[in-house]
């Protein structure tokens, strides 16, 4: 992809240094109003007992897709912290690299709504899907 992607918080590492975000090594590959995608290379650390990719790193990479596809243009100012998420497993991922994709369904003044997938890409396989809720608060 030749586009440049948007500015957002994650090109502040001072911001999650030494967090949890960084552990994950995730970048942030497509951003605009309403969208977020996501790719990481799957690591050793990254994967369960069965070499799957471990369905707590898959969760927070559903989490953090929805609540940046929510973030778009306010990032810098505002923290997008979850409320509540569902997680539905389908098919265990293999692949040395993920693609985890947000899409912003609903927003009001202080709450939005988000649906995200995660994907396999060495063979376009959708592996887990997750809807969320996120409150916006100052950062």
């Amino acid at each position: 992809m030749n586009e440049q992607v948007t500015k957002s918080f994650l090109d502040n590492p001072t911001l999650y240094e030494g967090t949890y975000l960084a552990f994950l090594g995730f970048k942030l590959t497509e951003w605009k109003e309403g969208f977020a995608r996501m790719e990481m290379t799957v690591r050793p650390e990254h994967r369960n007992t069965v070499g799957y990719l471990h369905g707590g790193v898959i969760a927070s990479l559903l989490d953090i897709a929805g609540a940046v596809s929510g973030s778009f243009g306010v990032s810098e100012k505002i923290v997008s912290v979850t409320i509540n998420l569902n997680c539905t497993y389908m098919s265990p991922h293999r692949a040395a690299s993920v693609v985890a994709e947000g899409e912003l369904i609903r927003a009001s003044k202080s709450l939005f709504f988000a649906q995200a997938k995660l994907f396999d890409p060495e063979n376009s396989r959708l592996c887990a899907t997750a809807t969320g809720t996120y409150k916006r608060q100052e950062r």
